[in-house]
């Protein structure tokens, strides 16, 4: 009988060994996939953005458009920080990180002026329009139109779209750039080697706390919590990004 056993004994290390052999293998294929799927989507938006940096986008002489000195500040720190981006598309990520850090955030925060200002222009359309007083807008959207009283559109929504003013073609502008240079960020935090990802996760904490209320930032928090593999940063990706979403609600009804 102990010599069966000890025969069981061998069987079963014949028969595991094996096994564990193929998944161990199976999981190393796997982690090799993934690995070079995440470097090559990282190769093709690096390539994208080179482009277009390349192409140097600007905001243009905002001097025509906006009057206010803070305001013109606000539009050439962009300006300037874009120049960067434009004079060096193929930097290291040690000197592309911080270039994008500045542009980002200064595009953000002119972004959020040009908003402000667009509601003003939109305001003396309306009253030159009817000849009266404006009526107040019943929604504002970051990114879409604004909803107004007035004629509805092909859903029902009674709108009026901005974009034919220089305020709002300016804040059109500032919002794509923003958008390329967040989505240019965004290739480091979630596909660069797990060292360059801990950098521009540094960063884009930087940017957090410098602009919290940032609906660009929030999604490209939320985005690279899920789909980080390294655990720590997956952690702390997870925790920032809870951090920055909005509040919910509190509803006033009384019960």
């Amino acid at each position: 009988m102990t010599a069966l056993a000890l025969s069981g004994c061998r069987q079963g290390d014949q028969h595991g060994t094996p096994q564990a052999s193929v998944s161990a293998s199976a999981a190393a294929s796997a982690s090799l996939y993934a690995k070079g799927a995440r470097e090559l989507h990282f190769q093709n938006e690096l390539t994208r953005a080179r482009a277009h940096w390349k192409s140097k986008p600007n905001l243009g002489d905002c001097s025509g458009v906006l009057h206010e000195k803070e305001d013109l500040v606000l539009c050439e720190a962009a300006n300037s920080a874009l120049t960067v981006l434009e004079q060096e598309p193929e930097a290291q990520p040690e000197s592309a990180l911080p270039a994008l850090e500045n542009s980002a955030l200064s595009l953000a925060r002119l972004s959020k002026r040009l908003r402000y200002l667009s509601l003003g222009e939109l305001s003396k359309k309306r009253l030159a329009g009817d000849a009266g007083a404006p009526t107040p807008p019943v929604a504002a959207s970051a990114h879409g139109p604004l909803r107004w009283p007035g004629r509805p559109d092909e859903r029902g929504h009674r709108t009026f779209e901005l974009g034919d003013g220089p305020i709002a073609q300016l804040m059109g502008s500032s919002v794509r750039l923003e958008r390329d240079a967040v989505r240019h960020l965004g290739a480091y935090l979630e596909y660069a080697e797990l060292p360059v990802r801990r950098s521009a996760f540094s960063t884009v904490k930087r940017l957090h706390e410098q602009h919290p209320e940032w609906p660009l930032l929030r999604q490209l928090l939320r985005e690279a919590a899920l789909l980080e593999s390294d655990p720590d940063l997956k952690s702390q990706l997870a925790t920032l990004s809870a951090s920055a979403q909005p509040p919910a609600p509190h509803s006033t009804d009384s019960k």
